[in-house]
């Protein structure tokens, strides 16, 4: 594994997606936005096509279940990594997503990049929200128990480190990844 600010390790996988793993409000989906604008990658958030193919995802949540959703964002999840049309693509996946047995497998084939965050980076982004079913009725006592019990999972699936804590410019981290992403592909 490698952390941004050290030397990459060499990667024997072809190129292929960059999965953004992290908690619930780490980023993601801004970082690999700025990705895709800036870099020339493609660009796709798991949660947003789950919305277009399925509804909002806390509906799903209320109306089927936790499992019900992790079923459909699984299958989103393997359908977009096997797509050709997404192998030069930073995906942003759910925070719960890399949760579930099925996806830890796919990921495992993957460049995995964990958007390392810590509360007092989230706090602006989560409080008071009440649009994430997840972190309902503290959003912020909520958001800290659920990224005690992931951590280590984000961790073991990561091959790069991103530390997103504090205040960084988007910008620099973009700039950081994608000088990792091309080392490890040009290995």
């Amino acid at each position: 594994m490698s952390q941004v600010g050290q030397e990459p390790q060499p990667s024997s996988e072809p190129a292929g997606p960059v999965v953004l793993i992290g908690p619930m409000a780490a980023g993601k989906s801004f970082l690999a936005l700025h990705l895709s604008k800036f870099h020339g990658y493609g660009f796709v958030d798991t949660d947003q096509q789950i919305v277009e193919r399925h509804g909002v995802i806390a509906e799903l949540f209320t109306r089927y279940g936790e499992k019900y959703f992790r079923d459909i964002e699984a299958d989103t999840i393997e359908a977009i990594l096997r797509s050709p049309e997404h192998q030069n693509a930073v995906v942003s996946v759910g925070g719960g997503a890399p949760m579930t047995p099925r996806v830890q497998e796919l990921l495992r084939k993957h460049t995995v990049v964990y958007v390392q965050v810590d509360v007092d980076t989230v706090r602006p982004r989560i409080e008071g929200n009440t649009t994430r079913p997840m972190l309902q009725p503290d959003p912020i006592a909520r958001w800290n128990e659920i990224f005690r019990e992931r951590r280590e999972t984000y961790e073991e699936l990561a091959t790069v480190i991103l530390d997103a804590r504090g205040d960084r410019e988007i910008s620099t981290m973009a700039e950081e990844l994608h000088d990792i992403i091309r080392s490890t592909r040009s290995a």
